[in-house]
């Protein structure tokens, strides 16, 4: 199946926003660990791209997987080194990501064979593919097992850097198998991005639909508020009118199917109109991913006999 670089260019640009936003999340808004975080996504894909410049899937992946790496760091170190000097949380955080780098540039040869490999193959996950994760969670989990409130900063900071580089050193031994990991990813991430591309007009609609039941049933209960007697409504606990936007967010909620208890119905009537967009929104969502579906197999069906007069 060709995948243009458009895909490509899409996929790589979500991947780096995503990444700004962890950054963004994850670390002081603009301080120096969000510009070594982004800096390192930006000078590792650079790099890979350039070490393998036709492995535009295992690049996306791999941008996807430093979001991911950058997650996981966060919480590794706020639960178990959140006394660690600013220095070594840096220094803790570049070390596993250059290690696979190293390792890649290393193994260009092979990787590079395996890239070219996989783009031209079906793709299917190897269990041995998965066996390098298994001592990389092992230090993770075992950092939990550290005396942390006995420990000095200056303890804490050398055991983050040297976790971390242990870390580092089993990415760098299994760069090969952590890229077929990254290789085969990407390919199923393009392969769902063109499959939503395709049912995104069927998406659409049903959206709409939904939208529309939602905007209706909010009317409804803005009109009840106002021309029927009593108290229909409690927000924050207290019983009083409703607004159409409070009405408009009600609606959703009870559509979703997803209370968060400021805003709740207090009088019989509207409890029996929720219960109705409730049936209303679960038969919806039946049968929108059932005609949604229906779609994409007709499509498939399309798609083969075309090929098959071709």
């Amino acid at each position: 199946m060709a995948r243009p670089d458009r895909y490509w260019l899409r996929g790589l640009t979500l991947t780096l926003g995503l990444y700004v936003l962890v950054s963004l999340a994850s670390a002081e808004p603009f301080g120096l660990f969000f510009f070594v975080m982004l800096g390192v996504v930006a000078l590792s894909v650079t790099l890979f791209y350039w070490l393998f410049p036709g492995s535009h899937f295992t690049t996306i992946a791999l941008a996807n997987f430093l979001s991911i790496y950058a997650c996981l760091f966060t919480f590794f170190t706020e639960s178990n080194f959140a006394t660690a000097a600013d220095w070594a949380v840096r220094i803790a955080f570049v070390l596993p990501v250059a290690a696979y780098i190293a390792g890649a540039s290393l193994r260009r040869a092979a990787i590079h064979q395996l890239v070219r490999h996989e783009a031209e193959s079906p793709v299917r996950y190897q269990p041995r593919r998965f066996i390098w994760m298994i001592p990389v969670f092992a230090v993770g989990l075992a950092s939990f097992l550290l005396p942390h409130r006995n420990l000095d900063p200056q303890t804490i900071s050398v055991l983050l850097i040297a976790s971390m580089g242990l870390i580092g050193l089993l990415v760098f031994a299994v760069s090969r198998d952590v890229t077929a990991f990254l290789l085969e990813t990407g390919m199923l991430f393009e392969e769902f991005f063109e499959q939503a591309t395709a049912l995104l007009a069927p998406t659409l609609a049903f959206f709409t639909y939904y939208t529309f039941v939602i905007i209706v049933f909010a009317s409804v209960y803005r009109l009840v508020d106002q021309f029927i007697p009593g108290a229909h409504f409690t927000v924050l606990g207290v019983g009083r009118d409703v607004s159409f936007l409070e009405a408009l967010y009600f609606s959703i909620i009870t559509l979703s199917t997803v209370g968060y208890g400021d805003l709740l119905p207090a009088s019989a009537l509207v409890r029996a109109i929720a219960s109705l967009q409730i049936v209303i929104g679960v038969w919806l969502i039946i049968f929108g991913f059932s005609e949604v579906l229906r779609y994409a197999r007709e499509r498939d069906w399309r798609d083969e006999r075309r090929h098959g007069h071709h």
